[in-house]
């Protein structure tokens, strides 16, 4: 499931709610990010215990807490410089973490500075 307009937001949670058999989950892609203020909004007591696997941006982080079965992580940063420090606290402040598989690029694949 992939959402690439930022009005999609406010209706993320009831959405994802009502797909009791959803199990992977894609949030973004390497050129979009979803504004973080916004989709805590939209996520709010929301608990996705079906989804098993995410695909997300570091400013998604707060799904991690939203999907308490989570096994399988994917962090999707394209080509953008992005600030990863709120995602690794989220990540590292799961109780009792499922997650078997994590996928984190620890290098930008941005273009190599220098001179």
């Amino acid at each position: 499931m992939r959402f690439l307009w930022p009005g999609a937001v406010p209706a993320l949670g009831r959405c994802l709610q009502s797909l009791p058999n959803l199990q992977t989950l894609e949030i973004g892609s390497p050129n979009y990010y979803p504004c973080t203020s916004q989709l805590k909004k939209a996520l709010k007591g929301v608990r996705l215990p079906q989804i098993k696997s995410l695909i997300l941006p570091p400013s998604a982080y707060t799904l991690l807490k939203r999907c308490p079965n989570v096994e399988d992580v994917d962090w999707v940063i394209g080509d953008q410089a992005v600030t990863s420090s709120e995602f690794l606290r989220s990540l590292a402040s799961i109780p009792d973490s499922k997650i078997k598989r994590l996928a984190i690029p620890l290098i930008s694949p941005g273009k190599p500075s220098g001179g």
